[in-house]
């Protein structure tokens, strides 16, 4: 049909229609953003509209080897059609077979795609041995080239590492001329061999793939070809790992973040059916929910407080992946984990064997009903799947693993595809699920190309996701690997980048697993974002944690001589572990890097203790939160990376900013606090207007934080604050408004009523200001005028005013001893190296922790306070060292006497490899008194001893001045 309307077409239209075009004949496609320019032979020029960038080609060829026939381009004149004014199309006759060059440019566009169709074929089926869609010769000249590739630093890999360990190659490449001009050469796959030689850059790759006419065409990856100007800001072309000491400088080997930027908008251009609103996802099994029989009465009810605390949380979908005794059984699991049992909500053995089948079967009773449940509370269940598991359909699906004793089935298989797809869509029809969660999805195996089986997953996924447009679909191992066309229908990959349990990862030296967990996110996101060409609707977020399932059994005390097992607990283990004190910062790193996808992970719900004292105001905080993402959709849409990715000694942020409006999240992973500087201009998004103020969002809910002598800030100005240690911190940009009444600037709110002013008669009275005890401030009021200030008062006393214009300010200490967030013990050596320093711990820390265990009056067992995120009513002194190791030999001095220190593990087990680093327990000294603290430390890195430092402190706040 679509080449009879094309005939018709042609028919009605001869003028498009041109066989034996000459050279100087010329034809175009363009939108408001890109032309592209054509000939007898293909593409001659790319012009960008908006920067006048302009490329210019020499020649545009192609070629493929299909059986033992290479067909080439060159070898024959094709036929040009334009039967629409958005495609152009060369056919090709090559032999017996028929090829087509498929040229095309979509209205929001912002560069050319090319496709290769095989029309016919003189054989049934074939081989699809080797694609090379881009041939070129640019006329300009190319003064360097960057080619993008597969690198997974997440899992500690360099290029080099990853490009030897992994199937994935090439992703393209970026050519760059003369006037700033830059090429994007892109091809939809993660298989590419780039080779560029001069003027000339050749990208091809080797399906190795079977085809067979009766599927219908045959049809290259689409490949794109993007014209932009470079902005001369590159980044390092390798990541600096977040728990590794960074190099001094910061390299700029990498890509250009036009570069960057060009690829990443080509990606966003094929998502198919984003989600239209930011969702969000309560991951079951980092609750351990596996340990729940849903097949039981009281497991029913667990799991429901489960659904239920994730609906009061906001939370709009949930994997579930609960024990269910009544279908399935653990021990007849037919992968390497024994997780089948949890599979397609509990029936994941009976659909392997072709017990229970999806297109025809009733649905039990129990997922019927727990489906039920969770939609009346607003909560949709996704199942979880593995499609690699050996189904028993037909054997010819099923190949041996490489290193396992396990069979598996390929998704090479065109079969085995048609069947995930049928019976996929069928189960979601028969249930009612939110989506799926994939896992273990593919995995190299023999017998088939990589590719092939890439392409069949992809295939899988994509006709999903057409069937079935507003599905949640959550994205596992270990496609997370393989770039960014792999993402394409998915709703986003792996958070976390690998297994998010406490031992898949080297933790940041952190005591706070909510925090370690979010660092490594918000790492993994700026590798999704910047290395991997995601669009923000498909960059995963990551809040809490996932709860450990593992413990250690030491040797029998009677046999002796046995190593520690480990053992994996399937029975109730670890249900209470929520990270008190670390989940906010958790939650807004995951907005701040993954807004779209809030993929959230250990809440207060298994145990009752932590369910019944889960506040209604800590609920509210997290649903706000999550509301703000779909309330702000459009800035999320807009997120990018500033400053540096997370990383020992440096701070971290996004920006998400519309025209001249938006919001800035920035982050301080270390516990000494840091300096953060940024500007206010376009490196963070800011492309438009003239004035504006910065408006705290948290943890200062309205502090306006001033321009030092204005109040007001300029675009262009650069921003420069000091970020506390293990802070997170989020400001408003807004436009500076025409003001009826003064507003403070600088100024805390620490109670009910915000800091306000007043001008009567010359004098401008300030009230309700508040700061931390012992800072000292600039405190200002904006005026909305220039009426001069004579006198000025602030929180009762008289204070020296400065005025320059509508601006007046003042400096101020606030009243009492500083003790601040992170609070750092100064330490200087002696003369046989040992570091020593005094600290004063005031009352008023004390108070706060007896506050807190009043809050959150959890009764604590002996394995809880072993674990440093819990029981957080204790005041914990830290010794931060960057890559440390469970083998150093520390020993500390407190008042003279040694200070017994602890090992600290995010695995809440003894695993070297977990391991964050020393501390110890100072809950019962006394306060208000001077303390002589000694250390003596192993021979270090420079560098590599960052301090030592309280935990468990939150800022405090005084409207008191000092005299």
């Amino acid at each position: 049909m679509r080449h009879l309307v094309r005939v018709l077409l042609l028919f009605l239209c001869p003028a498009l229609v041109c066989p034996l075009c000459s050279p100087a004949e010329t034809l175009s496609l363009s939108n408001r953003s890109t032309v592209a320019s054509f000939n007898d032979r293909g593409l001659t020029s790319v012009k960008d509209i908006d920067s006048g960038a302009t490329v210019q080609f020499a020649a545009d060829r192609w070629s493929l080897t299909l059986e033992d026939s290479t067909l080439r381009s060159d070898d024959v004149r094709p036929e040009i059609h334009q039967a629409s004014g958005d495609e152009i199309d060369y056919v090709y006759q090559l032999g017996g077979y028929r090829v087509e060059a498929v040229y095309r440019i979509a209205p929001s566009w912002h560069f050319v795609a090319k496709q290769l169709r095989v029309l016919r074929a003189p054989l049934k089926e074939f081989t699809v041995h080797r694609m090379l869609p881009i041939d070129l010769d640019l006329a300009d000249p190319v003064s360097s080239a960057y080619v993008p590739s597969t690198y997974d630093p997440q899992v500690g890999w360099d290029i080099a590492e990853s490009r030897k360990k992994l199937p994935g190659q090439d992703y393209g490449a970026f050519l760059r001329l003369p006037q700033d001009r830059g090429v994007m050469v892109a091809i939809q796959n993660p298989y590419l061999e780039v080779d560029r030689n001069g003027q000339s850059v050749h990208i091809g790759y080797a399906p190795e793939m079977h085809w067979d006419a009766g599927w219908g065409e045959f049809a290259s990856d689409i490949a794109c070809v993007g014209v932009y100007k470079l902005s001369g800001r590159r980044m390092p072309r390798e990541m600096a790992l977040e728990w590794k000491l960074p190099p001094p400088a910061t390299p700029d080997d990498g890509m250009d973040r036009a570069e960057i930027a060009a690829y990443t908008d080509c990606v966003r251009a094929f998502l198919i059916d984003p989600a239209p609103e930011p969702t969000s996802v309560e991951v079951g099994w980092t609750l351990n929910d596996y340990q729940i029989d849903v097949g039981t009465r009281k497991g029913v009810a667990e799991y429901k407080r489960i659904i239920e605390t994730a609906s009061q949380l906001g939370v709009r979908t949930l994997l579930y992946a609960p024990a269910n005794s009544k279908l399935s059984d653990r021990t007849k699991s037919a992968d390497s984990w024994s997780w089948e049992y949890v599979l397609w909500m509990g029936l994941g053995e009976k659909i392997r064997t072709g017990d229970w089948d999806p297109t025809k079967d009733t649905v039990p009773a129990d997922i019927h009903d727990m489906i039920a449940y969770g939609k009346s509370r607003h909560v949709g269940l996704l199942a979880y799947v593995y499609p690699s598991i050996p189904f028993g359909q037909d054997h010819s699906w099923l190949v041996e693993g490489k290193r396992e004793k396990f069979t598996y089935a390929t998704l090479a298989s065109r079969s085995f595809q048609d069947y995930l797809i049928r019976n996929l869509i069928a189960f979601q029809l028969r249930t009612g699920i939110a989506g799926y969660s994939f896992d273990y999805t593919w995995l190299n195996l023999s017998g088939s190309s990589s590719y092939a089986q890439w392409f069949g997953w992809r295939r899988v996924m994509e006709s999903l996701r057409r069937a079935v447009p507003e599905i949640v679909i959550d994205g596992r191992q270990s496609y997370q690997m393989y770039g960014p066309w792999s993402w394409l229908s998915g709703s986003y990959p792996h958070p976390t980048g690998t297994d998010e349990q406490p031992e898949s990862f080297t933790p940041y030296p952190d005591l706070h697993f909510d925090r370690v967990s979010a660092d490594r996110a918000r790492f993994v996101n700026y590798w999704y974002r910047n290395y991997q060409f995601a669009p923000a609707e498909i960059v995963p977020g990551y809040a809490t944690h996932q709860t450990e399932r593992s413990m250690n059994i030491p040797p029998d005390a009677e046999t002796g001589g046995h190593p520690q097992e480990v053992r994996m607990m399937y029975t109730r283990y670890r249900p209470r572990d929520w990270d008190y004190l670390g989940f906010r910062y958790s939650f807004l790193s995951s907005i701040a890097t993954g807004g779209w996808n809030n993929v959230v992970d250990m809440i207060p719900a298994r145990d009752p203790e932590e369910a019944k004292h889960f506040s209604a105001a800590d609920k509210a905080w997290i649903r706000g939160w999550l509301d703000w993402t779909r309330q702000n959709k459009e800035f999320v849409r807009h997120t990018r990376s500033i400053l540096q990715p997370p990383a020992v000694g440096h701070v971290d942020g996004t920006s998400m900013i519309v025209g001249n409006r938006g919001y800035l999240f920035l982050f301080n992973p270390n516990y000494r606090s840091l300096p953060a500087m940024l500007h206010l201009d376009d490196t963070i998004g800011l492309t438009h207007g003239d004035t504006f103020l910065l408006r705290e969002l948290y943890p200062n809910k309205g502090h306006i934080l001033g321009s030092p002598g204005a109040g007001v800030w300029k675009r262009g100005d650069k921003v420069q604050l000091t970020l506390d240690g293990t802070s997170a911190t989020v400001f408003e940009i807004t436009p500076a408004p025409a003001l009826s009444e003064p507003i403070v600037i600088n100024a805390i709110s620490d109670g009910p009523s915000s800091p306000s002013a007043r001008l009567t008669n010359g004098t401008l009275v300030l009230t309700h200001a508040a700061g931390e005890p012992g800072s000292q401030q600039e405190i200002g009021v904006l005026l909305p005028d220039s009426s001069a200030v004579r006198k000025m008062t602030l929180n009762g006393e008289d204070v020296q005013p400065a005025q320059a214009g509508r601006y007046v300010s003042t400096k101020v200490r606030f009243a009492g001893r500083r003790f601040r967030q992170a609070q750092e013990i100064t330490l200087s050596p002696d003369a046989e190296g040992r570091l020593h320093g005094s600290f004063l711990v005031p009352q008023e820390i004390f108070a706060q922790l007896e506050a807190r265990k009043k809050a959150w009056p959890i009764p604590w067992t002996k394995e809880d306070y072993e674990t440093t995120w819990l029981a957080p009513e204790r005041l914990l002194l830290f010794i931060q060292i960057a890559e440390p190791d469970d083998a150093m030999k520390i020993a500390a001095t407190l008042d003279g006497r040694p200070l017994a220190l602890s090992r600290a593990y995010t695995s809440t087990r003894v695993h070297g490899p977990s391991f964050v680093g020393f501390y110890a327990d100072l809950s019962k000294i006394a306060p208000d008194v001077q303390h002589s603290f000694r250390l003596e430390l192993p021979h270090l890195k420079p560098g590599q001893f960052q301090g030592v430092f309280f935990d468990n402190v939150q800022p405090r706040l005084t409207q008191a001045l000092s005299q």
